[in-house]
């Protein structure tokens, strides 16, 4: 079952995101943060759950686009699936659901962050329809 995240739900969510980034020294999942989310209306983390376990995660943010009247795009960030549990289809829901919550906004394209080493995620994403040619995604941390 996919639903969005709980306060409850920390220290599973810290635990994929030691798994995603494990070079990132600060991943912090505090349920206040998770519980701030859930009031954000243009902010949606959501965990796929199965037998009661979070076995995945996805983050869904929209942002409001001048471009495009009043559509906004939809920024999909830190996608993860257990290892153990990874090629079952709990990645492609997880996603699926994430770009028709995106649609139900009216979000005029999705874009997708990844880490560049991550190539088996890649192959992935692209199988669902993402398109990485010709694009690149910048970073720079300004704060802890």
């Amino acid at each position: 079952m996919i639903r969005e995240a709980l306060p409850q739900d920390a220290a599973a969510i810290e635990t994929l995101y030691r798994i995603l980034l494990p070079e990132h020294p600060g991943v912090n999942v505090s349920p206040r943060r998770i519980e701030q989310i859930g009031g954000n209306p243009d902010s949606f983390l959501y965990v796929y759950e199965d037998n009661g376990q979070v076995v995945g995660t996805v983050h869904l943010h929209f942002c409001m686009d001048a471009l495009s009247g009043d559509l906004p795009f939809a920024v999909i960030e830190r996608v993860i699936i257990a290892p153990q549990l990874r090629g079952k289809g709990y990645g492609a829901a997880l996603m699926r659901f994430a770009e028709e919550a995106a649609a139900a906004r009216g979000a005029l394209k999705v874009i997708l962050s990844s880490n560049s080493s991550r190539e088996a995620a890649h192959r992935f994403y692209e199988a669902l329809g993402y398109d990485g040619s010709g694009s690149m995604l910048f970073k720079k941390y300004i704060g802890n």
